[in-house]
């Protein structure tokens, strides 16, 4: 019986799984890919599902690439940054960095306080009120959050989000299942492949406006995150990754970016669609799929994986659903900053026994965007993409530093990068710049700022 409790296929696929890989994708796979994901399928269909799925490749090979440069190295990016290329480019990444995922932190904190309440199905804060209630809730998850990084050590931390990673996936795709039996949805996939900028929309009942390629951005800024690239050397350095594991962390980053990001990507998309945008068409004065960007509305998209005589529970259940996310998020995001915080003084960044300062910083992480969470007034899932859409600007930088090391002879010996690598880093950079530099002039244009 222990044999088979240890040695059964799920026990192997999770060891599998397990590693600093499935703590980033854990940290991916949350808030800010859910929303991006199902709000572009709840706003405009299939169109944006190409850069869901065209940015796998990208991530895989510049997570590894980082990964190999902290293994032959031994050393934290910031520091490599600051002492091999340029102490102004260290903190030039840096300090927009830190501003940046204060953001991603206050909007995961956001998502927890919101999907709390439509778990418990108490009606959420009107107009973003602060109330006592919202105030004790923060104060709760905050705990709960600090709780859960600051016990046990990195190997419990890997355990855990691994485990959290497995329960979101199995329940988008239960999510989906039903959009997957219609044939109708294979064909809106094939088109979805097809590279394209969907045409704004309407918000029904207002002014506003979804726009596509600040959706698209926002995708291509939750997939190509600077500082998930950037910080990925120091994870597997604390899971104590040597040259010998390089192969075995490569596979560990195919399975988790690759096969489990990627069917996520897919069945996320699949279920904005199928579940709210073709059946919220504002028929008979109802919900508009266009009017969709709070978590409970979001909610609806578990309702055609129920049966009917619990569909009300849909909402309650994809708030749940959406927790785990943010919280999987804000650990990672809290972890990954707190390695950028100590590395670019030259202190010890290791997340190891006895390293107060690791965890006084990462404590500060979780506590300060928990407590400015309540004033910032957009809905929780807007301030995910808003948030992601800034990260992207700080990508090209990123793929620059890690092309200029994991292709140094000097720091990587025989693992230096080949030309198929070096494709695959050349083009995420110029895909990235290129979204960059896209999405500013747009910006500028839309205030009249350039013709």
């Amino acid at each position: 019986m222990s044999n088979f409790l240890t040695n059964n296929p799920l026990t192997r696929f999770f060891r599998n799984v397990l590693g600093p890989a499935a703590i980033m994708a854990a940290g991916m796979i949350g808030a800010g890919a859910v929303s991006t994901r199902l709000l572009a399928g709840t706003w405009f269909g299939f169109d944006l599902l190409w850069v869901a799925l065209y940015v796998i490749p990208m991530v895989i090979f510049a997570n590894d690439s980082a990964s190999r440069v902290g293994i032959m190295t031994d050393r934290g990016m910031m520091d490599m940054v600051k002492t091999e290329i340029s102490p102004l480019l260290a903190w030039f990444f840096f300090i927009p960095s830190f501003l940046l995922n204060i953001v991603v932190n206050i909007s995961q904190m956001s998502i927890m306080v919101e999907g709390s309440y439509g778990a418990l199905g108490i009606p959420l804060f009107e107009g973003g009120a602060i109330t006592a209630g919202r105030i004790i809730t923060v104060l709760v998850l905050m705990a709960i959050t600090l709780l859960g990084v600051l016990t046990g050590g990195f190997k419990r931390i890997e355990k855990v989000m691994t485990s959290l990673l497995m329960i979101i996936l199995v329940c988008f795709i239960i999510v989906a299942i039903k959009g997957l039996l219609d044939w109708k949805t294979w064909v809106g996939l094939a088109q979805g492949l097809v590279p394209q900028i969907p045409e704004d929309i309407k918000v029904v009942g207002s002014e506003g406006m979804r726009r596509g390629f600040t959706q698209l951005m926002a995708i291509a800024g939750q997939a190509l995150c600077a500082t998930v690239f950037l910080s990925f050397g120091y994870f597997t350095s604390d899971a104590e990754y040597r040259e010998e594991d390089i192969k075995r962390s490569f596979w560990k980053n195919v399975l988790n970016f690759g096969v489990i990001w990627g069917l996520f990507s897919v069945v996320v998309v699949v279920a904005g669609v199928t579940a709210l945008h073709n059946v919220y068409t504002g028929a008979g004065g109802g919900l508009h799929f266009s009017q969709i960007d709070s978590v409970y509305n979001a909610g609806k998209v578990i309702t055609p994986a129920l049966p009917s005589a619990i569909s009300f529970l849909a909402p309650r259940i994809f708030s749940l659903g959406l927790f785990v996310a943010a919280f999987t998020t804000m650990i990672s995001v809290a972890m990954l900053m707190t390695y950028f915080c100590i590395d670019i003084v030259g202190k010890d960044w290791r997340l190891r026994k006895g390293n107060k300062t690791y965890q006084w910083i990462l404590a500060l992480w979780i506590v300060i965007p928990a407590l400015l969470s309540p004033f910032w007034q957009l809905p929780g899932l807007l301030q995910a993409i808003l948030a992601m859409a800034g990260n992207l600007v700080l990508t090209p930088v990123s793929l620059f530093i890690i092309m200029f090391f994991i292709n140094q002879k000097k720091y990587m010996g025989k693992y230096t990068a080949n030309i198929g690598r070096n494709i695959v880093l050349g083009i995420s950079f110029l895909f990235s710049l290129y979204v960059v530099v896209y999405g500013i002039s747009n910006f500028l244009k839309q205030f009249g700022i350039i013709g």
